[in-house]
């Protein structure tokens, strides 16, 4: 067992399932804090969003619906929520990490209720694929924007006959 390894093993036997912005990793710089300002959102993070939105139509946690937006599709009001955040870039566009909901809600899940969101996901996914998204999350690497925009514009057209520009 290599020394990564060994850290991720340490790592997940202490901390194993909390939230991804609250933990780093050995040799990995912290970066400050500062809210949602210091991601920067693109064309990709945009068609996910939507895609998410749509997908579920309500808030996962209230059962609140989207209201329609300018071009009728009921989104407007609703986030999409991701466990791990977007700043983990290997789940960054995972659909098993992230859900519709609304502005309260998603704070809720981000501030106080941290627990019951990690409760959710289980009972969502199972132990099983929470744990492999929990592991997954931590991978480093960087996404292929280009190819992750392709992707999801590819998913909008084919689930919902969406064509994005």
């Amino acid at each position: 067992m290599d020394t990564m390894d060994r850290a991720m093993k340490k790592l997940h036997e202490e901390n194993p399932y909390l939230p991804h912005d609250k933990r780093s990793l050995p040799g990995k710089k912290k970066k400050k804090k500062g809210g949602f300002g210091k991601i920067v959102i693109d064309k990709a993070d945009a068609a996910f969003s939507l895609y998410i939105r749509l997908r579920d139509g309500k808030c996962v946690r209230c059962g609140r619906l989207g209201e329609p937006d300018s071009l009728g599709r009921s989104v407007k009001g609703l986030d999409a929520m991701h466990y791990f955040g977007r700043s983990a870039e290997t789940t960054r566009f995972d659909e098993l990490n992230a859900d519709a909901g609304c502005a309260g809600c998603h704070a809720l899940w981000e501030s106080k209720e941290k627990e019951d969101h990690r409760l959710f996901k289980v009972d969502q996914i199972g132990e099983d694929a929470f744990q492999a998204m929990y592991f997954r999350s931590h991978l480093t690497g960087n996404k292929d924007r280009k190819m992750a925009l392709i992707y999801w514009r590819a998913r909008l057209k084919e689930d919902f006959g969406i064509v994005l520009s």
